[in-house]
């Protein structure tokens, strides 16, 4: 019998300042992975690199999940007043797991911070409010800008041909759920923008060199449908070829 690849999933903090912090998970994300095949694991937050290099050297893939915002002196930005900032502990991990993971082509999939964190980590920079962005023709990525919650707004994400995200999907527009105050404004180094709303925000991301290396702006972890979920079916296939090869 094969055995599951395992997934990996980052998780969340309570609040950004509780002391020590609380890990946690909402359940769709591992729900996901294990509908599609894998074995979901939660990854806990750890400063040890020793712990993270182990860590990551069990896994087959990744799925960084979302959260508040990334510092903005990550990208040279002063912190602006809608900015609601993770905690620290996770900033550091996500991003040192992240840079771990490039380098071993684990196959990841990055969801809504995950997704920011994956062009942040590749020298790009946000939008720290999306409405004061000056997007023509600028969409409601959120029900309420100020408190995102469940209550998604919705919008059309055009797909790009030929992309991994489009050969997943099968198809050449999504309708996706947004709750997201940032976005990307400057495409980090070797990213290739495969998704974009109406308003021209970037919401999908790739890195075409590397097995799988797939971002998306929207909750598809919260999306029953089955382009959405083919995202995690794809990420688990590839990684059952990396835990055969790492086998």
């Amino acid at each position: 019998m094969s055995l599951r690849p395992i997934i990996g999933i980052t998780t969340d903090n309570a609040d950004a300042v509780s002391n020590p912090p609380t890990f946690e998970s909402p359940a769709v994300y591992a729900d996901a992975v294990a509908g599609a095949g894998g074995l979901p694991l939660l990854l806990p937050q750890t400063h040890n690199h020793a712990v993270r290099e182990e860590m990551l050297s069990r896994l087959d893939g990744l799925v960084f999940a979302g959260g508040d915002d990334l510092n903005p002196a990550l990208y040279g930005q002063p912190l602006h007043a809608k900015t609601r900032l993770m905690h620290e502990r996770r900033q550091a991990f996500d991003l040192a797991l992240l840079a771990l993971a490039e380098q071993a082509n684990i196959p990841t999939l990055g969801i809504c911070l995950g997704f920011q964190e994956m062009n942040v980590q590749r020298g790009g920079t946000l939008h720290q409010y999306l409405p004061e962005a000056g997007l023509p023709g600028a969409v409601l990525h959120a029900s309420d800008p100020l408190n995102v919650t469940d209550r998604n707004a919705w919008h059309d994400v055009a797909i790009a041909p030929g992309s991994r995200l489009q050969r997943l999907c099968g198809q050449h527009t999504l309708k996706v759920n947004s709750r997201h105050r940032q976005g990307i404004a400057r495409l980090g180094h070797g990213l290739v923008a495969t998704g974009v709303a109406p308003d021209s925000t970037i919401e999908a991301i790739e890195d075409p060199t590397l097995a799988f290396w797939l971002g998306v702006q929207w909750h598809a972890e919260a999306m029953a449908e089955p382009p959405h979920q083919s995202l995690f079916v794809g990420l688990v296939s590839v990684a059952r070829v990396y835990q055969a090869q790492r086998r």
